[in-house]
């Protein structure tokens, strides 16, 4: 393998290794891990567990002889062996997933005692093994979580001596980080205060030179700062104040500016030290809009070295591998990981954060096995997460590096097989990447200045600005969303389909662009509430206006206008929308309406929807915490909307754009699909059967029929599975088993 500059971390948790024998573990852990390595040029380390919680650093009072505060009686799931995938209609793989876990509960677990000259002696053999085998430069870090407690284990003893460093926020089960508080007088000697806590001291301060002196005295070279360090509230569209930011900009500032200021305290504190950062695992957003956290502004202080997008797709998609619910969370599949990675993406496209994807395996300390249970859809998201793509004026920028977790469960490390596995793909795709010179398709066009604008003056409200959700639910009907681009360089693009983010507030140049890219009759596509999200002069021009400020209050029924796009969808279909007035021009084709109103219209080659909306609909709690049954079609209220837009993009879609378009998209048999070019010519198809519940049987193929050339047909290869492409009355019929993928290579002759 060619060296590759990239960036590759591993996550494991300290209860792997063997207390008593930390050299023999060390040389276990790199005798397996070692080939993730090969070649690997940039950033490379391993990412320890201390006990998840913040106490080992919290509670450091200098001594490395002291017993690290690791949280005692938690629950283990247990780990089920057979986890491959359940099969037959919806009823009986719930019957089937009560049958597997009906002997498998949680047991009870708790960490053996460490000190922290122990941890530190870890940590330099670690690197010393790894040194030993030719890898000169690795990492050692570790990770903090922002919860008071974790797998119903005793609670966060440090917390007992400050309780307002935690708040509670609705819908969540354990209390969270507060980035805000102000710690009260503390005589006790702590590592960075020896003589105690002088009141006011701000937690930031206190955490961020905690961990600057716990560092320096173990060695360690990088922290993640993961779940509610970052934004309180992950795996959600919701934030310290509900489902949406508080009226008063001041207050979801002061949020924002605590968590810059946690950031700056931890670098500052070790500067040789990586500071790294980790998603909510849910729109990107929604972390600003309604998690308070404006990370782009964070990002451009300089603080912050690397970002993790959690996507962890296969974890929430996979259904008959958690004990506690069969659906789990489908709006955290496959599908919308990727959208939430490239909203990221564009985010922090001009800064110097090195962005990562998150790769799964399974899990250490969760029943889900996403490895073994679903390794086709594993293989389609790392080629699809790595592709991920900015359009900027100077080219592509791709993904940096890669987080892969977990490296064990229980006492089991990934097989040799697995492993060969990951490298394998992890190498192949990040060098097509890298070799990649244009992503097929619509483009996402995110729109800072509309966020900010919001965020500063009315930031309860919504204009249905929730573009990564709402993309990474059309795209599963075979459009292929695989870039983004940022609204200001517009002008400096040449896209084939841009889908632009709320058009509204935006810069006098930027307006015009959009305006004469309407009337050029150039392929154009609007997702917004036509209240609030629209500038006037778009929307007159697109064909879509209301008189609404914002929209307010709901309707859950949708009318079918007359239309191409209309076939096997009913007249009437649910939907879970926030209502606003619109008023359709006389030039449009209105494709749906709802309660009279039009929600989604065609004029000539632009597309404007008034898209569904999650707001305000999800359970009271996550689902997952309460086992809620609760399924994507239930979640969306029906799959037709985005049926509409799906037909109707990739119609819209350019004859000379080099994305292939299928001929038909049927709504129950929804296949994921990218593409992209390389720099010789050569084109590549990502299609992959990611859906759980649609259909909801699992003996029913799915297949993508595509336009090629009589040529181009007759140069598709599948890469990865025997007679997954055929041509059928001069097209290219791709067929898919449940769960399968493939890569289909489309060699341009020269």
């Amino acid at each position: 393998m060619n060296p590759l500059q990239t960036d590759r971390w591993i996550e494991i948790d300290l209860y792997w290794f063997d207390h008593a024998n930390i050299a023999q573990s060390c040389v276990e852990f790199w005798d397996r891990y070692q080939p993730l390595f090969f070649g690997i040029e940039g950033w490379k380390g391993v990412i320890i567990n201390v006990g998840w919680i913040m106490d080992f650093v919290l509670d450091w009072r200098g001594d490395l002889d002291a017993l690290i505060p690791l949280v005692r009686n938690m629950h283990l799931q247990q780990f089920v062996k057979d986890n491959a995938p359940l099969h037959g209609t919806l009823a009986t793989r719930q019957q089937n997933w009560k049958r597997r876990f009906t002997s498998h509960g949680e047991v009870e677990a708790s960490y053996p005692n460490w000190t922290y000259r122990d941890l530190g002696h870890l940590i330099q053999v670690l690197r010393e093994e790894a040194a030993r085998r030719g890898l000169e430069d690795i990492r050692v870090g570790t990770m903090v979580l922002g919860w008071d407690g974790i797998y119903e284990g005793k609670l966060s003893d440090w917390k007992q001596r400050h309780p307002h460093a935690f708040i509670k926020c609705e819908g969540f089960f354990y209390q969270v980080f507060n980035v805000e508080a102000i710690l009260e007088a503390d005589p006790t000697t702590y590592g960075a205060f020896p003589r105690g806590i002088q009141q006011p001291t701000p937690i930031t301060e206190f955490f961020g030179k905690q961990w600057g002196d716990l560092s320096q005295a173990l060695g360690l070279e990088a922290i993640i700062l993961r779940d509610s360090m970052i934004g309180p509230l992950p795996y959600t569209r919701r934030g310290p104040y509900g489902n949406s930011a508080p009226a008063d900009p001041a207050i979801w500032q002061r949020w924002s500016q605590s968590t810059a200021d946690l950031i700056r305290q931890c670098k500052k504190a070790n500067p040789e030290a990586l500071v790294i950062g980790y998603s909510s695992a849910a729109s990107a957003v929604g972390e600003w809009r309604v998690n308070c956290v404006d990370l782009e502004a964070i990002a451009h202080e300089g603080y912050l070295d690397a970002w993790i997008d959690q996507t962890w797709a296969g974890a929430w998609n996979e259904v008959g591998v958690r004990s506690d619910t069969f659906w789990n969370c489908q709006w955290l599949g496959y599908t919308y990981q990727l959208t939430y990675l490239l909203l990221h993406a564009a985010i922090l496209a001009k800064t110097k954060v090195r962005h990562y994807v998150l790769t799964e395996t399974f899990d250490g300390w969760e029943s889900w096995d996403t490895i073994h249970t679903a390794p086709e859809r594993l293989r389609w998201a790392i080629w699809a997460y790595h592709h991920a793509a900015v359009l900027l004026p100077k080219g592509l920028k791709m993904p940096a590096g890669t987080y892969i977790s977990w490296g064990n469960q229980a006492k089991d490390l990934l097989t040799p097989a697995d492993v060969y596995f990951l490298a394998q793909n992890l190498n192949e795709a990040i060098e097509s990447a890298q070799k990649t010179t244009k992503v097929h398709g619509p483009t996402l066009v995110y729109s800072r200045p509309s966020m900010e604008w919001m965020s500063q003056h009315a930031p309860h409200q919504t204009i249905k600005e929730w573009l990564d959700e709402q993309a990474g639910s059309v795209m599963k009907w075979s459009v292929p969303i695989a870039s983004v681009a940022r609204v200001e360089d517009l002008g400096e693009l040449d896209l084939d389909l841009p889908i632009l983010q709320t058009p509204i507030h935006l810069s006098e140049i930027c307006r015009q662009l959009i305006l004469e890219r309407i009337a050029s009759g150039k392929p154009t596509a609007i997702f917004a509430s036509p209240a609030g999200g629209i500038d006037y002069e778009i929307a007159k021009a697109a064909g879509l206006q209301s008189q609404q400020t914002f929209p307010g209050g709901t309707e859950s029924l949708a009318t079918l206008h007359l239309s191409p796009f209309g076939a096997d969808i009913p007249s009437l279909f649910p939907l879970n929308h926030l209502f606003s007035n619109n008023l359709a021009s006389q030039a449009a084709q209105i494709l749906y309406s709802v309660a009279g109103s039009p929600a989604l219209i065609l004029r000539g080659n632009t597309l404007v929807w008034d898209p569904p909306d999650w707001d305000g609909l999800y359970p009271p709690d996550i689902n997952w915490i309460n086992g809620v049954d609760l399924s994507l079609r239930e979640h969306l209220g029906s799959v037709y909307p985005y049926v509409l837009v799906a037909r109707a993009l990739n119609h819209l879609l350019p004859n000379n754009s080099l994305a292939t378009r299928p001929e038909h998209i049927h709504p129950e048999f929804p296949v994921g699909y990218v593409s992209w070019q390389h720099q010789d010519g050569s084109r590549y198809m990502l299609v992959g059967q990611l859906e759980e519940g649609i259909p909801e049987h699992t003996d029913m193929d799915v297949s993508l029929c595509v336009q090629l050339s009589s040529r181009e047909a007759t140069q598709a290869q599948s890469l990865w599975l025997e007679k997954a492409v055929g041509i059928e009355e001069g097209s290219l019929m791709v067929k898919l088993k449940y769960a399968q993928s493939d890569l289909i290579s489309i060699n341009k002759q020269r």
